[in-house]
């Protein structure tokens, strides 16, 4: 029986191991290797050898840094923000929210959050990535489409292309250089300032497109867009804005410049310090938490910082609550403005 009084809110995040045993994150780098083989060739031998590799590094340098993924704890900092904030703004009035962080490579799946808010009066999933792509928004479309009814999807509220809504752009900046900026980071002069985004293939092994959407175009048009409002902002202090994708490099061509090429370029050309931020994720993981260790490897700079994600800041938070608010009232017949 339909529950038209609540409206399930998921967070759809990638997921990651939260510690640097080797048995789990093998499991959740076998659980990401199996998506991405749906999509490019990634035979099971092969998947096997990148998991267990990957896994015995992340012990070894565990050795010496012991921290772990904060991934999934901040996911679900941010699922709390955002049924704090709102409870706050509907308390007494209209649907229940229930708000849940779901995962895809690790638990809980997301599958298993969406099946078990089935009987909600609504469903509103939030593809926490500024970019879409097959293997994020598009397994997920895809999941919705092969278990539910034409009548159950009109009940359902996928939202994505973050990167394309003008309203997020100001909490980037205001993250940067307003009142969520850290007050820690020294701006001295000759100052770099790296922006991080997940990388994507570009072509296969064999030089061709791939033929499954890889978000390239979005990344491109995210990474000039915003980059280009850092360096016109008024009181931006650095000399120089750089774009490092991170790629994993395995399938054919990726995104250029890549991180390392971006340290190459630093270290040639003399700057006094850099600060990095993962603005291509809402959630720092491990993507993101070391790179201030390599770049400083890479460089000999000393004066190296790293500006958090957006994580669960009180901004994103009200941003991630007026989007949820304008879905539900889609779902509910009221218009789609908040």
């Amino acid at each position: 029986m339909v529950d038209t009084s609540r409206i399930a809110v998921i967070l759809a995040a990638h997921g990651e191991a939260e510690t640097t045993g080797i048995r789990e994150n093998y499991r959740v780098n076998m659980q990401t290797l199996g998506h991405a083989s749906l999509v490019m060739p990634l035979p099971l031998q092969l998947r096997r050898f990148i998991s267990a590799t990957s896994s015995l590094r992340k012990r070894i340098r565990s050795f010496s840094n012991s921290q772990a993924s904060p991934h999934n704890s901040i996911t679900r900092r941010q699922a709390e923000a955002l049924q704090n904030h709102l409870d706050s703004l509907h308390g007494g009035s209209g649907p229940v929210f229930d708000v849940h962080a779901a995962f895809s490579a690790s638990d809980p799946s997301l599958e298993t959050v969406i099946d078990r808010t089935r009987h909600y009066g609504g469903q509103v999933i939030l593809s926490m990535s500024p970019i879409e792509s097959t293997l994020s928004c598009g397994l997920l479309c895809s999941y919705l489409a092969s278990t539910r009814s034409r009548e159950e999807l009109g009940n359902v509220r996928v939202i994505s292309r973050f990167w394309i809504d003008s309203a997020l752009y100001p909490l980037f900046l205001d993250h940067l250089f307003g009142s969520g900026s850290l007050s820690g980071i020294r701006r001295t002069e000759g100052r770099a300032l790296v922006l991080m985004f997940h990388g994507t293939l570009v072509t296969d092994t064999k030089g061709n497109v791939p033929d499954f959407r890889t978000g390239l175009h979005e990344t491109r048009g995210f990474a000039r867009r915003l980059s280009s409002m850092i360096e016109e902002y008024p009181s931006n202090p650095y000399q120089k804005v750089f774009t490092a994708f991170l790629n994993h490099d395995v399938g054919g061509e990726w995104t250029k410049p890549s991180f390392e090429e971006v340290c190459g370029e630093i270290r040639r050309e003399g700057y006094s310090g850099a600060d990095l931020f993962g603005c291509g994720y809402f959630a720092d993981g491990n993507e993101t938490i070391h790179r201030k260790d390599e770049l400083m490897q890479a460089t000999g700079l000393s004066d190296v910082s790293n500006i958090p994600c957006l994580n669960a800041s009180p901004a994103f938070t009200a941003y991630l609550a007026s989007r949820v608010t304008s879905a539900v009232r889609q779902i509910m017949g009221m218009g789609s403005e908040c």
